[in-house]
């Protein structure tokens, strides 16, 4: 019943908040069944994917920043993700201080994306926590559009 509940959801476009738990879905259905249900974004909205699977990845109105670096180049901060997941958290210290965070894998090929801001322990820095830095060269826009935009 779930899958039905999903493809109304995809078919009228509706985005995280109203969409169902993603990470309760995978508990329930991928780690007990050895299943992966990928999110689908709907084609009206920009949106970018993963360059290794085409999995999708984000919408282009969720980025906070383009201003970040990651291990291997330019960076961008997003609100919100769907297709990673998310492995354990650990302190690093990063170019604007220390915090913990998550590295991030997509959830289809299992590349390695980025990461997730766990904890901020500057209090600068706290905008950041729960949200998604995924490096420009592990995403590509599907709608056909230029990534230096």
């Amino acid at each position: 019943m779930l899958w039905l509940i999903e493809s109304a959801q995809r078919i009228l476009g509706m985005r995280g908040r109203d969409m169902p738990d993603r990470e309760a879905r995978w508990e329930r259905d991928g780690a007990a069944h050895g299943k992966f249900y990928r999110d689908y974004l709907p084609d009206q909205n920009k949106r970018y994917s993963c360059v290794h699977c085409q999995a999708h990845l984000a919408f282009h109105d969720d980025i906070i920043s383009k201003s970040f670096h990651g291990s291997q180049g330019r960076a961008y901060l997003f609100n919100e993700v769907v297709n990673v997941r998310t492995g354990p958290a650990e302190e690093r210290i990063l170019l604007t201080g220390r915090h913990s965070v998550a590295d991030i894998f997509c959830a289809s090929c299992k590349t390695t994306l980025g990461w997730k801001y766990e904890f901020a322990f500057e209090r600068s820095q706290k905008y950041k926590e729960g949200k998604f830095i995924i490096e420009t060269i592990h995403m590509v826009k599907d709608n056909g559009w230029d990534l230096m935009a």
